[in-house]
C-alpha cells in the first residue's frame, strides 16, 4: 500500500490542477475508485480520498502521441481534479496492490483532530498523517484513529527530532497527542515517527 498526498495552489482560482497516474491498463471507475486489472489478474486499486468531490477519468494516452519510447508499457493515464477549480486543493490517494481475487481494503479520510491541521488515511490496521501545509509550525496536535488501528505514522515532522506522544484508547476509538518537544519518541531522518499500540 502507497498512500500519496500532493498539495497544488495557484494565484486565483479557474485554473487546473490535476493528479495524474500513468497505467498500463485502461483503469474502471467507480465512484472514487479506480481499478486497473493486469493480464495476469493482479490488480490496482487506486482510492482518492482528496479533493472531496472530485472528477476521475481515463484516457489513452499513447493515442495522444506521436511517438512513444520504445519498450514503453504505460499507455493510460488516469486523471483525478476538483472541477470547481479552487485556487487550493489537496490530493490524497491510497495506492493497493493485490493478488488476482483480492479485494480491496476499503480507504477513508481522517483529519487532526486539534492543533496544527493534518489531512489523514486509514485503510486496515494504519493510518498516516500528512501536515495540510508544509512547513506549518507543529503546535501539541491530537490525531483520532478509529478502533482497529495500531500502527500509525506522522510525517512533516522535524528530522530526528524529539516529541511527546500519548496514546489513549477507548470505546470509539483511540486519540493520539503530539507534542513538539517533548521526550518518548523520535521521528526518523526523513521527519516521520512511526508508533504501534
Amino acid at each position: 500500500t502507497i498512500v500519496v498526498y500532493d498539495r497544488a495552489a495557484s494565484l486565483h482560482a479557474s485554473l487546473f490542477k490535476r493528479f495524474n497516474l500513468c497505467l498500463t491498463n485502461a483503469p474502471t471507475i467507480t465512484g472514487n475508485l479506480a481499478t486497473e486489472t493486469l493480464s495476469s489478474g493482479q490488480k490496482l486499486f487506486v482510492q482518492t480520498l482528496l479533493p472531496a468531490a472530485p472528477s476521475l477519468t481515463a484516457a489513452y494516452t499513447a493515442g495522444n502521441l506521436t511517438q512513444v519510447a520504445w519498450m514503453e508499457p504505460t499507455r493510460f493515464t488516469l486523471t483525478v481534479e476538483d472541477p470547481s477549480l479552487p485556487s487550493n486543493v489537496r490530493f490524497l490517494h491510497v495506492l493497493q496492490g493485490a493478488d488476482a481475487g483480492a479485494a480491496v481494503v476499503p480507504a477513508a479520510r481522517l483529519q487532526s483532530v486539534q492543533g496544527t491541521a493534518f489531512d489523514g488515511a486509514v485503510f486496515g490496521s494504519a493510518a498516516v498523517f500528512f501536515p495540510v501545509n508544509s512547513g506549518a509550525a507543529l503546535v501539541a496536535t491530537t490525531f483520532g484513529v478509529p478502533n482497529g488501528v495500531h500502527t500509525l505514522l506522522i510525517t512533516g515532522l522535524t528530522p530526528n527530532a524529539s516529541y511527546g506522544l500519548t496514546v489513549q484508547s477507548g470505546p470509539n476509538g483511540t486519540q493520539i497527542v503530539l507534542t513538539p518537544g517533548g521526550i518518548g519518541a523520535s521521528a526518523d531522518s526523513a521527519g516521520v515517527l512511526r508508533t504501534t499500540f
